[in-house]
């Protein structure tokens, strides 16, 4: 391979059936090291035209962005490419289209559960792991190798939310419980819901599990054991 260009493989999902594309990306300047939403977009723009997939901020906030690399996942605006790297959609959840998945699962999951009725006109001040717990972009890295939500059926009928849980969604719960905003009666609820998602689960089967979070929040001590 020449050195102003990478080799790198995609993996397509059209009509319940997937299949990899071979892509050479070509370097702005021979010392590049191109981030995954690089070939990407090089790639929409040079050979597959209709190539979809989702991208936002373009600087590690909003987490849209995360496809798989080499089966990990990854954000693609921040994940550099290798030689030969197969890019394909994140193994967690439902593909729609090439490296598009449907999300709406995991979110649908707090429905009704964020009736906070005030708001912090006297600047409450939320406990350090309460700020900690807002930096989660939502990229969901925290479903690879999840035993909880591995039990969920990914395909949800009639856009219902996912039966187990999993970090991210715990993670929510947990930021509703210690916002000072929250109301204590909200609390019990908080709590149920939780356990209805399988947190008992989590704390007794998988406490030595090791849990990556894509923007370095400990779960498991932040989220799991509180």
């Amino acid at each position: 391979m020449d050195s102003d260009k990478l080799k790198v493989r995609i993996k397509l999902f059209r009509e319940k059936k997937s299949f990899e594309v071979e892509y050479i990306y070509k370097k702005k300047s021979l010392d590049e090291r191109p981030m995954v939403l690089d070939v990407l977009l090089q790639a929409q723009e040079k050979k597959i035209d209709d190539l979809s997939f989702r991208y936002g901020c373009r600087a590690r906030n909003c987490g849209v962005c995360t496809v798989d690399i080499n089966g990990k996942p990854r954000l693609a605006c921040r994940a550099r490419v290798k030689d030969d790297d197969l890019i394909s959609p994140i193994s967690t959840l439902p593909v729609i289209k090439d490296l598009i998945v449907k999300r709406d699962g995991i979110s649908r999951q707090m429905i009704g559960y964020n009736k906070i009725p005030l708001k912090n006109n006297l600047n409450v001040e939320a406990e350090r792991s309460y700020h900690n717990l807002t930096a989660c972009i939502e990229c969901y890295a925290c479903l690879d190798g999840c035993p909880l939500h591995k039990k969920n059926n990914l395909e949800v009928k009639n856009n219902n939310a996912y039966s187990y849980g999993n970090p991210f969604s715990f993670l929510k719960l947990q930021r509703l419980y210690i916002d000072p905003l929250t109301p204590e009666e909200e609390k019990k609820g908080i709590i149920e819901k939780a356990k209805n998602l399988g947190l008992e689960t989590y704390k007794k089967e998988y406490k030595n599990l090791n849990i990556k979070c894509g923007v370095g929040i400990n779960l498991k001590d932040e989220v799991i054991k509180p």
